[in-house]
């Protein structure tokens, strides 16, 4: 039997690896391509052509339904592609934006249904094959509303107890092409039901956006970076620009561009999804923010939003710390990594940045700009700082490296490395 071909979709780097090594390790499946935002898994699905497409519900360039979106204009230009929608999301008023169109081909299933068992690879083979599904859980919630009809609720009975096409057909005494007919004209009835604000029917899908998209999920994706209490302060509302101290960290793999010529997309994908992973890991136990990751680079914040007043040192031994780590995971290891790490502590301005749904925290300034520069005055497995970092951290060991041109300025930056202590 050939493999199905599928392109899978997500910005998430962790997310994206971790779905491609569950669909590697899965009998009958083939990742031919991947994409991090919406415009690239359009182009993805065009190149590839594949059977089956795997998407995020939200993504660049605007964090709302691009996966929605793009597996509406996907099936439109591909219809023999089904398209899978992976979302975060358990209101039903999304799974109705994907199959109120009077589509087949199509399934929404909840993140959380990873983990069990081969639940996307079920929902892969049945849009493959132009059928539809919808998470169990959505579907029962559907099926529990006051004002749904007795022939709807029949079939999504038994779309809740997660059964297929052939055996929804199996228990209505009907085929396949009249259960999809079905299904299609349920979900296009629902959908409908939202557009004219009937009595009980799911929230309006632009309130949904705002309550839910803008300002809960922003702050769901916040706690993977950032602590719990900064998450909620920042995900409630925008936060105007201030000026404060902060100390920034940037951490690099040395040789990675050669590293990714030689390996296949694959192993390189899980090898770097283990260190960013990692590095994360030691960020957040430190008390510092991710602000980024750009590639295999890492960039952290100590200091802000919430001032605390050793913020340099919490930075320093973070560096340290992400060094151990690193080391650890070399054990053994087939592909050893290494990096270099810069510190810098100065004023910078702090607040959120973005629009169209999407509220991001970072800091800015020439202080931000010397750490990255410092990052690449330091060698494998060191970590290096100015100055001022050392001056306020007078507890952490270092020796001098003397004065260091930095590009893009014009006086030259004093320079310490870290020693073992």
């Amino acid at each position: 039997m050939t493999d199905i071909r599928v392109v899978l979709g997500d910005d998430n780097v962790l997310v994206r690896e971790g779905v491609r090594a569950l669909l590697d390790a899965t009998d009958g499946m083939e990742v031919v391509g991947v994409a991090e935002d919406a415009p690239s898994l359009i182009a993805a699905a065009e190149e590839h052509r594949p059977d089956v497409v795997v998407t995020d519900i939200k993504m660049p360039p605007l964090f709302r339904l691009e996966g929605i979106e793009a597996a509406h204009e996907i099936r439109g230009r591909h219809p023999d592609t089904g398209v899978v929608v992976l979302s975060a999301h358990d209101d039903e008023a999304y799974a109705l934006a994907l199959l109120g169109g009077g589509h087949s081909g199509l399934a929404y299933l909840l993140k959380d249904r990873l983990g069990e068992g081969d639940e996307l690879a079920r929902a892969i083979r049945e849009v493959h094959a132009g059928g539809s599904l919808v998470d169990p859980t959505i579907a029962a919630r559907l099926s529990g509303r006051k004002e749904s009809r007795a022939d709807d609720r029949e079939l999504l009975d038994l779309m809740a107890r997660g059964l297929g096409y052939a055996e929804m057909a199996d228990e209505l005494g009907s085929t396949q092409e009249a259960v999809d007919r079905r299904i299609t004209e349920t979900f296009t009835r629902l959908a409908a039901e939202v557009d004219r604000g009937a009595s009980g029917a799911v929230r309006m899908l632009k309130e949904l956006h705002a309550a839910v998209v803008d300002r809960e999920a922003s702050t769901r994706a916040l706690r993977e970076f950032v602590p719990s209490q900064v998450a909620d302060r920042i995900g409630s509302t925008p936060m105007e620009p201030e000026e404060l101290e902060a100390t920034i960290l940037f951490s690099d793999i040395r040789g990675f561009t050669t590293l990714s010529e030689r390996l296949p997309p694959k192993q390189l994908g899980s090898l770097l999804a283990t260190h960013l992973a990692a590095m994360a890991e030691v960020v957040l136990a430190h008390g510092g923010t991710i602000d980024k990751f750009a590639g295999d680079a890492v960039m952290a914040v100590f200091g802000a939003p919430d001032p605390v007043p050793d913020h340099a040192e919490r930075a320093l031994r973070c560096a340290m710390a992400m060094q151990a780590r690193q080391a650890e995971l070399n054990e053994g290891a087939e592909l050893p990594l290494e990096m270099g790490i810069g510190v810098n502590t100065g004023v910078v301005i702090a607040g959120t940045v973005g629009g169209g749904g999407r509220l991001e925290y970072t800091v800015l300034g020439d202080p931000v700009n010397v750490a990255q520069r410092l990052q690449s005055v330091a060698g494998p497995g060191e970590v290096v700082a100015s100055a001022g970092t050392m001056a306020a951290a007078p507890a952490v060991a270092a020796e001098p490296v003397g004065a260091q041109e930095v590009k893009g300025r014009r006086e030259p930056v004093e320079v310490y490395r870290l020693t073992a202590r």
